[in-house]
């Protein structure tokens, strides 16, 4: 089991398509259809991307640290 996320091809996989799908204009018919491929390969991609869909949502509820002041 890989501990650190910066090593674990699966989170880094997963991270890169949450990253994509919110790009300006969002997933191409292509994108899609090589995202849901993905998800399907194996089980644990789903369980994957919701974690890094996550902390994508919960990074952005985080104000930048000028506004902390």
């Amino acid at each position: 089991m890989i501990k650190n996320k910066e090593q674990d091809p699966m989170w880094q996989a997963a991270w890169a398509w949450v990253r994509r799908q919110h790009e300006p204009g969002g997933f191409s018919a292509e994108a899609s259809r090589e995202f849901v491929q993905w998800l399907a390969a194996d089980a644990s991609h789903l369980q994957t991307y919701e974690e890094a869909a996550r902390l994508w949502l919960l990074v952005g509820l985080v104000p930048p640290s000028s506004d902390l002041r």
